[in-house]
């Protein structure tokens, strides 16, 4: 309790520098906390499923020609055949989204009331193997009755206002004339689930809005499939009995002739998304950065108190006289330092409160689903951490002054103390520079370089349930637009995919397998801006075949393994051994998705007709220019939910997880950067109020202004040289591991590192020359006039 009284006393006295440590260490908790908490959540993905241990993906390998790939869809048999083939499966399914993973529907009721969620096409068995809560009905019988669906909690009250939407009907804006009926709620999804829906639809109604293919167990590849193992069978030792399976069900000697090889594999449920190399190398770089900062937060709090300790070494001392024990002090030191750590983290909650937006905006996570049981039981271990470090060594130091500092003055400095210090945080305030200057670069590289199309100026709109002539008299209005430049449709845009699709065939022989982007009309390679190479562009008169064009990826490969030495353009090919195609041109490659541009050969089909994308090149890309288009659009479509987005957006949105990780580690060292310039006024005024008549000596005897600063800052740049190279060594390894997960990416250049290091070093010098200009001004005589 005395201790405690005297930490409270303490904590306003002068010169300890009190609030400058607990503003110090609350930032940098506040940060480190978060970034820990957000590591823990992205390794306890899919976690909160019961028996997740037991829950296995379905994976699939295949090569074609000896190119290996490898997905993490399958055909719609796999699951249910595996489940009657194999006794050790406990339960399976298996569904798909109704369009692209993320896709957010527009969903509306019967009274038109406008709602969105993304949606699923599911088997009776989904809940069998991924369980979820139910508020209201009965998930096997639901999804056993056709156009029948489950809504999640979340959106069930927004459906009927806090109401059980029970019976109501639904129609998805892209499918109108299908009528949906709500037959149960369940809990919504846990954040930190790779598996997302608001809307399950019944398997049995796929065929209103998909091909059926259920039973495939070869192409159509779109389904995600998991099992259920019983307990006690370890995944591993199922390989064998689906290599079994597959061989009854699938005839590989002919897949073989025609250079076709399949493999499928079980992943646990729970290693799939914390494997993944975006998120291995997100979680890594998020650990340096919380280091980085709770380690700087920690060096500066002891640096602070090692600077103080020349004006504290008498009351020490004098304790000491009246039988303070080394123990005594160090209760106290250590008293002192949870006090400051629990006030601390009062500010940490404030600035969590404060900041909440854009906290959840920069991880992605809301703040209740990172402060979690578990989470904050590690939090807490990190607390204890800081705790332990920023007690124990200042009260080590503390309970050894002696008792003749009581009688005498103390003229210790822990000169090496702060310098190792200040050593550190100059090292890991260059580290995250020169990691933020790598990790912009990457980012304006991926946002800002060409994917081989322009796309400048071109926004697009989606028309998924509009009637072919309403759209095709959208596309003339569009046309007779002075706003528009050039207006087309496809059926997939580039951004928006970056799956393997099909293969291309010749003679019953796989050749290899290409990316399709579907169909497009002849106005939407001139609307992208994508350069045709060999060949012509699209005419709109019908072809007496069905025509393509392909990439110069797709045309290179096909001319090689057909044998065909004077080029593609006019020859025939089929897709998946019964389409035939003729190719009419080629293009340059272009980027799908975040695929590299040669990665994956693409290839569209022509059409006359108006697709589901249309997509327009303004003349300028102006919000009055934009409103024109969604006019004409909501006046030629008006049953449809019009919006009207930039192309640029959405490549800008393709990256989103690059520009918040930008965002985290810019605001991570720029509190780094502040932090250990604090520490660095602190040790400067320490050194010149040490120094203070040694400098007066020098002025009398004819040093300048120039030449005092010159002296300090040398002593300061002995320091800041190897610290600040350190730095670049480690943000070297960090940003070359970082980059791996791009399939194009930037060179590591070495101006990078020298910005960096230039940069830290002159704030540096800046921070010093401020500091010190009070004590190489001032007139010698104040310093000396005591002696």
């Amino acid at each position: 309790m005395r201790n405690i009284t005297l930490a409270r006393r303490n904590l306003f006295k002068r010169g300890q520098n009190n609030g400058i440590k607990i503003l110090s260490l609350g930032v940098g908790l506040a940060v480190g906390l978060v970034l820990t908490a957000k590591i823990y959540f992205e390794q306890t993905y899919d976690t909160f499923y019961p028996d997740a241990d037991r829950i296995c993906k379905i994976q699939e390998n295949f090569s074609v020609n000896g190119e290996k790939l490898e997905g993490g869809t399958v055909p719609g048999g796999i699951a249910p055949g595996l489940k009657n083939d194999i006794p050790e499966i406990e339960a399976a399914t298996r569904f798909t989204p109704l369009e692209e993973d993320n896709t957010r529907f527009v969903i509306f009721t019967a009274d038109r009331q406008r709602h969105t969620g993304k949606v699923i096409l599911a088997d009776s068995c989904l809940f069998d193997v991924l369980p979820r809560p139910m508020i209201s009905g009965n998930a096997k019988e639901v999804l056993s009755r056709p156009q029948y669906v489950l809504v999640s909690e979340s959106l069930a009250r927004s459906l009927n206002k806090g109401g059980d939407p029970v019976g109501m009907t639904l129609r998805l804006d892209n499918y109108a004339d299908v009528e949906l009926t709500v037959g149960g709620v369940f809990k919504d999804i846990p954040e930190n689930s790779q598996i997302s829906y608001d809307v399950i639809i019944s398997m049995s109604s796929i065929a209103k809005f998909i091909w059926d293919g259920t039973d495939n167990w070869y192409a159509n590849d779109r389904y995600h499939a998991y099992v259920k193992l019983r307990p006690g069978v370890r995944y591993e030792t199922v390989g064998p009995a689906i290599r079994r399976c597959v061989e009854k069900h699938l005839d590989e000697a002919k897949l073989k002739e025609r250079g076709t090889e399949l493999c499928y594999y079980l992943l646990p449920l729970t290693d799939i998304h914390k494997q993944s190399p975006g998120v291995r190398h997100m979680s890594v770089l998020l650990g340096m950065l919380a280091f980085a900062l709770l380690f700087t937060a920690m060096m500066n709090y002891i640096l602070i108190i090692v600077s103080s300790m020349m004006g504290r070494s008498r009351e020490i001392a004098i304790q000491k006289c009246y039988g303070a024990q080394g123990k005594n002090i160090t209760g106290l030191i250590l008293t002192e330092t949870l006090l400051h750590i629990g006030l601390a983290l009062l500010l940490t909650v404030l600035l969590l409160t404060l900041f909440r937006g854009m906290t959840e905006e920069l991880l992605s996570a809301s703040l209740s689903s990172l402060f979690t049981g578990t989470s904050l039981a590690i939090l807490l271990a990190v607390c204890l951490s800081v705790f332990v470090v920023t007690g124990l060594i200042p009260s080590g130091l503390f309970s050894r002054i002696p008792v003749s500092t009581a009688f005498r003055r103390s003229t210790q400095s822990r000169k090496i103390w702060k310098r190792i210090l200040l050593f550190i945080q100059f090292m890991a305030a260059t580290f995250l520079i020169i990691l933020l200057i790598i990790i912009s670069r990457q980012y304006d590289r991926m946002v800002n370089d060409r994917p081989g199309y322009n796309y400048e100026r071109v926004v697009y709109c989606t028309t998924d349930g509009a009637k072919t002539s309403d759209r095709i008299k959208a596309l003339e209005e569009l046309r007779r637009l002075p706003e528009a430049e050039e207006v087309g449709s496809c059926s997939l845009l580039p951004v928006l995919t970056g799956n393997n699709g099909n293969d291309a065939t010749l003679n019953g022989r796989t050749l290899f397998n290409f990316e399709d982007l579907d169909m497009v009309d002849t106005g939407f390679v001139r609307t992208m801006g994508i350069k045709i190479i060999d060949g012509k562009m699209f005419e709109a008169s019908a072809p007496k075949t069905f025509s393509v064009m392909v990439s110069r990826s797709f045309a290179e490969k096909l001319a090689l393994t057909a044998g065909w030495h004077d080029g593609v353009v006019g020859k025939m090919f089929e897709i998946n051994n019964y389409t035939p195609a003729t190719v009419y041109g080629v293009y340059e490659d272009i980027r799908t998705g975040k695929n590299r541009m040669d990665e994956h050969p693409t290839i569209m089909y022509h059409t006359n007709w108006s697709s589901r994308y249309i997509v327009i090149r303004l003349q300028s890309l102006t919000p009055q220019a934009i409103r024109q288009v969604s006019d004409v659009l909501k006046r030629m479509l008006p049953d449809k939910d019009i919006v009207v987005i930039p192309y640029k957006a959405e490549m800008a949105y393709l990256y989103n997880d690059s520009r918040l990780m930008r965002n985290t580690v810019m605001i991570g060292g720029i509190i780094t950067l502040l932090i250990a310039l604090i520490g660095l006024i602190g040790y400067v005024r320490d050194e010149t109020n040490r120094r203070s008549k040694e400098i007066a000596i020098r002025k009398v005897n004819g040093a300048t202004a120039a030449q005092v600063i010159a002296l300090l800052s040398r002593e300061i740049g002995y320091l800041a040289l190897p610290a600040t190279l350190l730095g670049a060594g480690f943000a070297y390894l960090a940003g070359k591991s970082w980059l791996e997960q791009y399939p194009e990416k930037i060179t590591l250049s070495p101006w990078m590192f020298l910005a960096g290091i230039l940069f830290t070093i002159l704030t540096i010098f800046v921070c010093v020359t401020l500091q010190s200009w009070r004590i190489a001004t001032e007139n010698p005589a104040k310093a000396i006039k005591s002696e």
